[in-house]
């Protein structure tokens, strides 16, 4: 086998270079065609802080309450809830699963091919939902099953939708991507209200349970020590009780609305050309020399 100088690879270059440019030029035409064919994306994003992690009132109470609380079997919940918490909340298979099928988003976010933006309607895979007569028609391997669950609805949703927490500022940063930038905005506009509202029914009957119960251990008790302290954990409960009925943004408070995209975020076509064609090219040089190199 003859060794392999520069020359040597200059030379293969110089006689294989028609073959290459007409391989380059195959794989550009390609990639225009595929750049083409993948629809516009368009994001919405916005900013929330947490609601729940600055009260400092309630805060020292519920420390001072503490123990006491905890040996009555009740839970007051710390002082609140950081945002790295709220974070991994909103991204919680629990949550998003409850705000999918609470605001039926299930064909969109895995049945959506196309969108109109003269009609504003999406159109759908028809091997996937078929959209006369509302059924699914999907093909799926077990365990899954013909209707999306929870789990698969989550992990087709988080594809689209992306949260981030700056540590600096305390506040986390929402997006969603979708074919519509009325769909975008709107998803995430109804994620924060339908997050506060899960949240706030959540806490209400955590502290409606719990005042039952201390009233339940109020009429027990006989010693004038225990019903003080059980008053005293009875009002921080009404107080979160109050708090949940009252506040309207409830555990996220927004910093800056999600706002409808002025302009497409997808896809990059010039990026995608560039990236096929010079992936074509590279491919077509490394099979043309491992050829001369194996005749050697």
């Amino acid at each position: 086998m003859s060794p392999i100088t520069p020359g040597l690879i200059l030379q293969w270059f110089i006689k294989d270079i028609k073959k290459i440019i007409l391989f380059s030029v195959l794989f550009a035409a390609i990639s225009v065609v595929y750049a083409l064919s993948l629809p516009n994306t368009y994001s919405s994003s916005g900013k929330v802080a947490s609601n729940l992690s600055g009260s400092k009132s309630m805060g020292g109470a519920l420390s001072s309450l503490g123990g006491l609380a905890s040996l009555a079997g009740v839970s007051l919940g710390g002082d609140g809830l950081s945002p790295e918490v709220l974070k991994e909340m909103l991204n919680s298979t629990s949550f998003l699963t409850s705000f999918i099928k609470t605001y039926q988003l299930e064909k969109e976010v895995m049945a959506a091919e196309s969108y109109d933006p003269v009609t504003d309607k999406f159109t759908y895979d028809e091997k996937v939902y078929d959209i006369k007569s509302g059924q699914w028609v999907r093909e799926y391997k077990f365990p899954q099953s013909l209707v999306p669950d929870g789990t698969e609805l989550v992990e087709k949703f988080k594809e689209s939708f992306r949260t981030d927490y700056d540590r600096k500022t305390k506040l986390i940063s929402l997006s969603y991507t979708s074919l519509s930038p009325e769909f975008s905005e709107k998803v995430l506009k109804d994620l924060i209200f339908h997050f506060n509202n899960y949240l706030r029914k959540s806490d209400a009957e955590d502290s409606a349970s719990n005042i039952k119960y201390l009233k339940e251990q109020l009429a027990k008790s006989s010693y004038r020590e225990v019903k003080v302290a059980l008053q005293q954990i009875m009002e921080e409960q009404y107080k979160k009780l109050a708090l949940a009925e009252t506040r309207e943004q409830y555990a996220l408070r927004v910093i800056e609305s999600p706002m409808m995209a002025a302009k497409k975020s997808g896809p990059k076509r010039a990026f995608i050309c560039i990236a096929i064609t010079l992936f074509g090219t590279l491919f077509s040089i490394l099979i043309l020399w491992s050829i001369r190199i194996f005749r050697l």
